[in-house]
């Protein structure tokens, strides 16, 4: 399948080191194997679970329902665990989807971003070069390459992650969420791994502020050394 041609290949001679050699060992399983430990603090977005498809679906609310507890270290399997059992039907149909936020998410995102970056017009978006929608044999861009994933890199304003994505049969394009993206200033970086229900920011304390009081964003305060791995959440146990 044919990306997207408006996305524009990041230079051949882009510094990536500082995002290489800022991650821990794939084998840490903490937030610092994603996203550089080199901020002042870090968030996490929940992505949001699903009903009929087309609309999401906040943790809290499958929390509510549940009696289960929403936290920095939540698994969404957890806590749409009914405790005693369901007294009335789930409010979801569908689990959050791995790997992605989102484009409503994202664009939400987007714009929290923009304030906190003294170079909006200049971003870099990373895309996962395992994703069955592309083949990275036919692309020529840089590669990101950090434990266990290798990321092909892209360059643009922030409209850049509105041209993620591939050509359908139809002629259309068919959006998908980059893996990461930094500003060219390096002021923030997102990373969503492709097995994860959520997405982790590392920046500024202000960032990180605005990011959990945006509408349209669940977001909580995360660190470095928190654990990604399964069976991080020891409270809805």
């Amino acid at each position: 399948m044919k990306l997207d041609p408006l996305l524009e290949a990041a230079p051949v001679d882009s510094d990536l080191s500082w995002i290489v050699d800022g991650v821990q060992p794939f084998e840490a399983g903490v937030v610092g194997t994603l996203v550089p430990v080199r901020f002042e603090a870090y968030g996490r977005i929940l992505h949001p679970a699903w009903r009929a498809r087309d609309t999401p679906v906040r943790w809290d609310a499958v929390a509510a329902w549940s009696g289960r507890t929403v936290h920095s270290l939540a698994e969404f399997v957890q806590v749409a665990s009914p405790v005693g059992g369901a007294s009335a039907p789930a409010p979801f149909d569908q689990p959050p989807i791995d790997g992605a936020l989102p484009l409503t998410t994202l664009n939400v995102l987007k714009d929290v971003l923009l304030g906190d970056t003294a170079t909006p017009n200049e971003w870099f978006a990373g895309i996962w070069e395992g994703f069955g929608w592309m083949d990275p044999e036919d692309v020529r861009a840089p590669r990101l390459r950090l434990p266990q994933r290798t990321h092909l890199v892209f360059r643009g304003d922030a409209d850049l992650l509105d041209h993620v994505g591939w050509i359908g049969f139809d002629g259309r394009v068919i959006h998908e969420a980059p893996s990461v993206i930094w500003p060219a200033d390096r002021a923030w970086f997102v990373a969503t791994d492709v097995d994860l229900e959520s997405t982790y920011v590392g920046g500024s304390e202000a960032l990180i502020r605005a990011l959990i009081a945006a509408p349209g964003l669940e977001a909580w305060r995360a660190s470095a050394t928190d654990s990604i791995t399964v069976g991080s959440d020891t409270i809805n146990r």
